[in-house]
């Protein structure tokens, strides 16, 4: 078996389950727009809902266009990342970690709105409640996350080509 594909599938799993896990959690036991602190000021654990995207974009979009548009975003890019772990050479290694964060991220907010209609956030962070930060959840971690790998191994490769 491929490098990439072990990582896919045994990253992708890990990352899904606490995404979905830690969800689970929030709506099970906290009302919607619940918000408990965590950090007095700083951090809460909230429950809140978001038809949109991240920071809530095309949320107040019509529902007719909006639904299909992230159902069909959301597989065109399970597609993409397919074709893209089909193409890592063997030493590419390190890009099957950022793209399973991705599919991961991906996959567990598409559960969601699945599931729910929307996608649950509950992360929140925030200054004194004057600067606040969107809420949101795993999957929306994952997938910033292997946006800063790839982002940092771009700077990276540029680097080392300079020094030949």
């Amino acid at each position: 078996m491929k490098y990439p594909l072990k990582v896919l599938l045994i990253l992708t799993p890990v990352v899904l389950i606490l995404d979905q896990w830690t969800k689970h959690l929030v709506v099970r036991s906290m009302e919607l727009g619940e918000r408990i602190p965590v950090i007095a000021g700083y951090f809460d654990i909230v429950h809140v809902r978001n038809t949109g995207a991240a920071f809530g974009m095309l949320a107040d979009s019509h529902p007719a266009f909006r639904i299909p548009f992230f159902y069909g975003i959301s597989f065109i890019a399970l597609g993409v990342l397919a074709y893209f772990f089909w193409k890592i050479r063997d030493n590419e290694r390190f890009f099957s970690f950022p793209l399973s964060l991705v599919t991961a991220g991906v996959l567990g907010n598409l559960i969601d709105r699945f599931r729910y209609g929307n996608v649950v956030d509950f992360v929140s962070w925030h200054i004194q409640h004057r600067f606040e930060w969107p809420a949101f959840n795993v999957a929306d971690s994952a997938i910033t996350i292997s946006m800063a790998l790839i982002l940092l191994s771009a700077f990276r490769s540029d680097r080392s080509l300079g020094q030949k």
